[in-house]
């Protein structure tokens, strides 16, 4: 599957890690308008963005937009133990009709543990995020 090389998580990645990342991902297509994830719901998947744009709301106000190579949902993979999931911090909708790369919670975990640039580029888009505007 085609990922965006030159996006947030895979720029810092060499060829071996990003093909890993690559083969960990199930594609699923949106319609334009549609709720990828909604705020409150209880979820674990990861997704990255492989063709089209989506708008990040918070309490129905807009956060950011965001394209091709960029990700979201790692707060809620990160799951800190068996049972036990976080509720969405956000709704992340189709602007455009929108082809993600979804990874469950179990193969984001193993991501995590076994490739270390690719929680690196995890931690530091997650980071750069909770910072204040």
């Amino acid at each position: 599957m085609s990922v965006h090389a030159a996006s947030p998580l895979l720029e810092r990645l060499d060829e071996a890690d990003r093909s890993v990342v690559a083969a960990a991902l199930r594609r699923r297509s949106y319609p334009p308008g549609s709720a990828i994830v909604t705020q409150g719901d209880i979820g674990t998947d990861f997704f990255v963005i492989l063709r089209g744009t989506v708008i990040v709301l918070r309490d129905g106000e807009p956060m950011a937009e965001l394209g091709p190579g960029s990700f979201f949902g790692e707060l809620a993979a990160m799951d800190p133990g068996p049972g036990y999931a976080l509720a969405r911090n956000a709704t992340v909708r189709a602007r455009s009709s929108v082809d993600v790369g979804v990874v469950d919670e179990a193969t984001f975990a193993e991501l995590m543990r076994s490739r270390p640039a690719f929680r690196d580029a995890i931690h530091a888009t997650s980071a750069e995020r909770e910072r204040p505007r």
